[in-house]
């Protein structure tokens, strides 16, 4: 797709914008998987963003013992420069069938935000390859990190060969959150047969994110069976590091509850909250302009929200088998 794209250079003026969204595209000789990373689909979140380009560096030299092909994206360029989570729409909320079909007839110039025509951008990318290739195994991972504290997770289906693959890792399987969260990219790329999770590595903008999402994604490209452990240096001690950090967290855990905010809430989560923190039904969790905030079920809090964008207050999830 990179390769074509430089091709048709002169004949598409979007297309140099496009390009700016590979971090990488390194396909090896041998069949195997296609893994696609990407990250900063909120401005936000650039650390995702620094360890997809240090896989790339270390998949450079080994690129012909390489078995399939990996794709590194960054997602909202224009909000990754102003470092904010989006300019006018969340990105990551836009990924629904109808307004994808809109941003694919609209030409660049009529789209009515700036991150609609990064996803636009976007989907120039995905489209051929997640949407054209049903037979072909795809594997898509939108890295993202969160205001509040704690532990790594991932958000996924509760589907077999999700379960199956994400358990290499070892880190919190979170299951359900897809639904409560409507128009994400890992719902367009399961929609489209593929498998698709969201990868959240730590705080925003912190060295433990960035080594978070660097070790989950070479443990997970050994998984899929991409390149062999043995040929990336220190895989070890990424594998270790991993395997600490997971330590004493739920392995596998259910959406129970989100609290949503709406214009005008002003709402400010309490101080101290950090993931997988455990809650009782009728903890104080925070305030808005009606008051106090209380926790409306028993389980483990995930990402309460202390930034200023956003809409999801907290989640509250519950172990399960």
């Amino acid at each position: 797709m990179k390769e074509i794209l430089e091709q048709d250079l002169d004949q598409d003026q979007h297309t140099q914008r496009i390009l700016k969204h590979f971090v990488g595209d390194i396909r090896g000789p041998k069949d195997g998987p296609t893994i696609i990373a990407v990250a900063g689909m909120h401005g936000n979140e650039p650390t995702g963003v620094v360890a997809i380009q240090r896989v790339i560096d270390i998949l450079e030299p080994l690129k012909e013992e390489i078995s399939g092909r990996f794709i590194g994206l960054q997602g909202n360029i224009s909000a990754l420069l102003e470092d904010v989570r989006f300019v006018e729409e969340d990105m990551n909320r836009l990924w629904v069938t109808s307004i994808l079909d809109k941003v694919r007839r609209t030409p660049f110039e009529s789209l009515k935000t700036p991150d609609r025509a990064e996803l636009k951008e976007l989907l120039c990318i995905l489209d051929p390859i997640v949407l054209e290739s049903p037979d072909e195994e795809i594997i898509y991972i939108d890295i993202h990190t969160f205001s509040g504290t704690g532990g790594m997770f991932s958000i996924t289906p509760r589907e077999e060969r999700h379960v199956e693959l994400l358990s290499q890792l070892k880190i919190p399987l979170v299951f359900g959150v897809e639904h409560a969260l409507v128009g994400t990219s890992m719902e367009y790329v399961e929609d489209a047969g593929h498998i698709g999770f969201a990868f959240e590595t730590g705080s925003h903008e912190t060295k433990e994110a960035e080594e978070n999402a660097y070790a989950g994604l070479l443990v997970l490209l050994v998984a899929a069976g991409l390149v062999p452990a043995n040929r990336l240096e220190h895989f070890g001690d990424y594998y270790s590091y991993l395997m600490n950090k997971v330590e004493g967290y739920p392995h596998k855990v259910q959406f129970v509850y989100k609290h949503i905010i709406e214009e005008g809430d002003d709402f400010e989560m309490l101080d101290g909250f950090q993931n997988f923190d455990p809650v009782k039904k009728g903890d104080w969790l925070a305030n808005d302009r009606y008051g106090k905030v209380f926790a409306q079920n028993d389980g483990f809090i995930l990402m309460p929200l202390y930034q200023k964008q956003g809409n999801d207050g907290f989640f509250i999830v519950k172990a399960v088998e």
